[in-house]
């Protein structure tokens, strides 16, 4: 039941399903956070590690020599953790390790909140210093202000505050004090605010990344994003000595499509055939548009033979795709060329574009609607350059 209301969520609020679970994040989207999230820890870790131990001084002048001794430990200790978070932000590289690192943070908060509230033995009169001390969950949920995460997160984060502070007050048997009651109500109305505020970052983040990295028209990945991404992938199955392979997609004749019917059915054609591989492709492959009507489609793991069956098997499902133009309820058919290169030893990125490039052209002039595999070979390659280059010129 509840899987089947996320899936109804997703499907009708896919935007509110973005800001409420990072689930939904492309990889990319993950990383890029990832990196965001880091900064903004390392930089509130030193803020805290030096705030908490500003505030020594003030314990030793107003509070006993004990307690004033068992808290000053404690600040140093609280310190030096800031600080080790900040110096080692770079072991945290995943989403899921950046999580658990912003968890620390309300935990070693509240840790130090409990503690401190045990040596001062829970204190309630608001005449006295020791007081300050059970504002301190209201500073824990203001500094969360800073880090652009989800609903769920915050909300998670958020909790850990809330149960500790309630439990405090439950032992010390305060929990219903008007005095109280009152901070809760003001925790409340902050924790409504830092949440609007969390969430707020991060759509302006995903606003700003998706106009960064995606193409307006289809909504995949633009030239610049997917080349930083396809290197990236090449290296990493390079480095599990895993076969990597390139598709090239032109749309054929897709100029032809313009001049008929126009510009916008020529974007319906783009957008139908971008809908189409996406739907066709696994999740750890990636696709995007590679300027015009071409488009790129980066296979980690993935032989050449494989790459051949694959593309066989894109052509005969495009040959059987109609796309409606909103015209006179009329569909277009279209063809496509796919020109395919894989990972040899001391390849870079470039090089297998150009190859699959080279089997691009070879499939136009062998009368399109067609895949071709382009060996490693430099006599093969200069050979066929010779030949595409005197077609060119002949036509």
């Amino acid at each position: 039941m509840r899987e089947n209301f996320f899936t109804t969520i997703k499907s009708k609020m896919p935007h509110f399903y973005d800001l409420w679970s990072s689930q939904a994040h492309s990889l990319s989207f993950q990383n890029t956070r990832s990196d965001y999230l880091r900064n903004r820890i390392s930089l509130l870790s030193v803020v805290l590690a030096v705030l908490v131990s500003l505030w020594i001084p003030f314990d030793i002048l107003f509070l006993t020599s004990d307690q004033s001794i068992k808290i000053t430990f404690a600040r140093l200790f609280l310190s030096c953790f800031f600080f080790f978070l900040a110096l080692n932000k770079y072991q945290f590289y995943s989403l899921r390790q950046i999580q658990f690192c912003i968890a620390l943070f309300p935990i070693s908060l509240n840790l130090f909140y409990l503690y401190c509230s045990a040596v001062l033995d829970f204190p309630e009169s608001n005449l006295r210093y020791a007081y300050i001390y059970t504002l301190l969950p209201i500073i824990h949920v203001a500094i969360l202000t800073i880090l652009p995460i989800t609903f769920k997160e915050s909300l998670s984060l958020l909790s850990i505050t809330a149960i500790t502070q309630i439990f405090t007050d439950y032992y010390a048997d305060r929990l219903f004090a008007p005095e109280y009651l009152a901070i809760y109500w003001l925790q409340s109305v902050l924790a409504l605010m830092v949440i609007w505020s969390q969430v707020s970052k991060l759509h302006m983040l995903m606003r700003l990344y998706r106009q960064a990295i995606l193409d307006p028209l289809t909504g995949i990945y633009n030239r610049r994003m997917l080349l930083k991404i396809g290197k990236k992938a090449m290296i990493e199955c390079n480095q599990k000595n895993e076969p990597f392979s390139v598709m090239l997609f032109d749309i054929d004749k897709f100029k032809r499509i313009n001049d008929t019917w126009g510009h916008s059915v020529g974007d319906k054609v783009l957008t139908g055939f971008t809908a189409f591989v996406q739907s066709k492709i696994r999740k750890t492959d990636f696709f995007g548009r590679y300027g015009g009507e071409e488009f790129i489609l980066f296979l980690p793991n993935c032989t050449p033979d494989t790459a051949l069956k694959i593309s066989n098997r894109m052509l005969t499902a495009i040959r059987e795709l109609k796309m409606p133009i909103d015209i006179e309820n009329q569909s277009l058919s279209i063809t496509t060329c796919i020109g395919i290169s894989t990972y040899s030893e001391n390849d870079t990125l470039a090089s297998m574009l150009e190859r699959a490039d080279l089997a691009l052209y070879k499939c136009k002039h062998s009368g399109r609607d067609c895949s071709n595999f382009h060996p490693i070979d430099l006599q093969y390659e200069s050979d066929e350059r010779l030949k595409i280059a005197e077609k060119i010129s002949i036509n």
